[in-house]
């Protein structure tokens, strides 16, 4: 199965009026390696995400964004303690001056301090568990994104092989008649050195076990892109030694066509993971 490195999920979790959204981008890279931007207050949940991460991602440069939006409804909050100290002051003065008015409770509201606004905030670990949430949603998105395109790169990495495959049927082909024409032309002596210098069965034998090997490691579950390309290097080093041996136009031209299938197979397991 062939898993892509490119990939996006994003996932919102609202809670109490605040509201996270959790932002997942990855791209290729020889490594795991994650790029986070999370607000001051969430700095230390990196670890965390990048734990959960390592578990469903082995290779790829992931970035991490959270955003976090306060949309609480305030709460009044009254200073008991205070508002008594206010009143306890005011009745002594009242009572030294003598004075007969009593001391209002709007009065006593409007003095600094008594009152007082603040946003009904999650507690931490009510934050973390949004958070979590929203992180494991987009994971998944994020996931089935990087499956998905994995479908489709391995599906035409498939076609090419294919193609490498028909390539080097007609190359087969093309080299024996050349051997046939040469056969006749030539003299022993030089038919001998000839077949030594143009005998290509190895390399031959050697792209057609690649090609299998190339199928063969698309099959399995781990991590493989660097392998592919390991896979891609030799055939590129094979057909390299086939298209210098033989000299031939037609041979030319399918060498031509299989280096064309390898480079773009190359390019694409650059974002396998």
């Amino acid at each position: 199965m062939i898993i892509s490195m490119t990939g996006f999920g994003q996932a919102q979790v609202e809670k109490k009026g605040e509201r996270f959204t959790v932002t997942l981008k990855s791209v290729n890279h020889r490594y795991f390696e994650t790029s986070f931007h999370l607000p001051p207050s969430l700095d230390y949940l990196e670890s965390l995400f990048r734990s959960k991460l390592q578990e469903k991602i082995k290779r790829g440069r992931v970035n991490i964004s959270v955003t976090h939006i306060n949309e609480s409804s305030e709460v009044v909050v009254l200073n008991q303690e205070l508002v008594m100290k206010y009143y306890h002051a005011f009745e002594l003065m009242r009572k030294k001056l003598k004075l007969a008015d009593s001391i209002s409770i709007s009065s006593l509201v409007s003095l600094p301090g008594v009152l007082n606004y603040r946003r009904e905030e999650l507690k931490e670990s009510e934050r973390e568990s949004a958070i979590k949430s929203a992180l494991s949603e987009a994971l998944k998105k994020l996931i089935g994104m990087r499956c998905r395109e994995g479908e489709a790169l391995g599906e035409d990495l498939k076609r090419r092989i294919r193609r490498i495959s028909a390539h080097i049927t007609t190359i087969k082909k093309h080299v024996l008649s050349v051997i046939e024409a040469n056969k006749k032309a030539m003299s022993p002596e030089n038919l001998e050195s000839f077949l030594r210098s143009t005998d290509v069965s190895e390399e031959i034998t050697r792209i057609d076990f690649h090609l299998k090997s190339f199928l063969k490691h698309m099959k399995l579950k781990d991590p493989k892109g660097k392998v592919l390309d390991f896979i891609g290097q030799e055939l590129q080093r094979e057909i390299n030694t086939l298209g210098a041996k033989v000299q031939d136009k037609h041979v030319a031209y399918q060498v031509v066509m299989v280096k064309d299938q390898i480079e773009k197979i190359r390019e694409q397991v650059q974002n396998v993971e």
